[in-house]
């Protein structure tokens, strides 16, 4: 099939495409980023689309009646392609929460860094795990999963019995309570340590009222708090690869649930 000679059937069914892979793009982690140009995003969406339109062209798609069918349905496309880029950032999301929770602990919490990924202030432990995250994200080869996903969404989705009314907004908010668990366990082992840390403070406070714990606690507790994150990485990496490696389960639970 030459894809620079459609005719208009055809280039209906690769719009079909291209909004859904350009709605991805858009949203997803890394390749989402404001640090991207956008010519490089275009191009990117053009290559994948034109690249996934011959695996895909047999599939039964959308056959609109006039202009207001085809918006409609192209905004479908762009609902989907959202979908599985947002669930991929939850993950990312995660990393973000748990490192500004440990830097809070810590007193980094007035000290923050530009993400260049969402261009907006984050703590530095955050950053530092955001980062680490990318990496692992792409050391995993996880983009494959997304596009992937993009590929099956055309197979397992049913274009004429879209219902996002069902349940897909159930699901998605089940992933996005997780969000806060992935956090929560991330942030775990430091908490912990910078917890007991403060109750042993409080004992001394009791014990020795002429010592000012609060110039000693300070950066006791910075110095307790680095060394946990570094010592912690690598419970990090297995937790991060752990939620890495369950994203193809979740992209199928979203899209059999739409």
């Amino acid at each position: 099939m030459d894809i620079l000679n459609l005719n208009y059937a055809e280039f209906e069914r690769f719009l079909f495409v291209l909004f859904r892979v350009g709605a991805m793009i858009i949203f997803v982690p890394i390749l989402g980023s404001k640090q991207i140009p956008t010519v490089m995003k275009i191009g990117l969406t053009l290559f994948l689309s034109m690249a996934i339109f011959p695996l895909v062209h047999d599939r039964p798609m959308p056959e609109p009646q006039g202009l207001f069918e085809l918006v409609k349905f192209l905004m479908a496309d762009v609902t989907i392609g959202l979908g599985i880029a947002y669930i991929a950032r939850l993950i990312f999301t995660a990393v973000q929460i748990a490192g500004t929770v440990v830097d809070f602990q810590m007193g980094f919490g007035v000290v923050n860094v530009i993400d260049p990924q969402t261009d907006t202030q984050v703590s530095v432990t955050a950053q530092f795990h955001n980062i680490l995250a990318i990496l692992i994200f792409l050391a995993l080869d996880a983009h494959h999963y997304i596009i992937q996903a993009i590929v099956e969404s055309f197979f397992i989705i049913n274009p004429f019995e879209i219902n996002f009314a069902s349940i897909t907004p159930e699901y998605v908010l089940h992933l996005f309570s997780a969000t806060f668990t992935t956090a929560i366990k991330i942030a775990a082992p430091i908490m912990a340590i910078l917890f007991f840390l403060s109750v042993g403070l409080g004992l001394v406070a009791r014990t020795v009222p002429q010592m000012n714990v609060f110039i000693v606690g300070f950066p006791l507790q910075i110095g307790v708090g680095l060394l946990m994150v570094g010592m912690s990485i690598s419970f990090f990496s297995v937790l991060v690869q752990q939620e890495m490696h369950a994203l193809p389960e979740r992209f199928m639970g979203f899209m059999r649930g739409i």
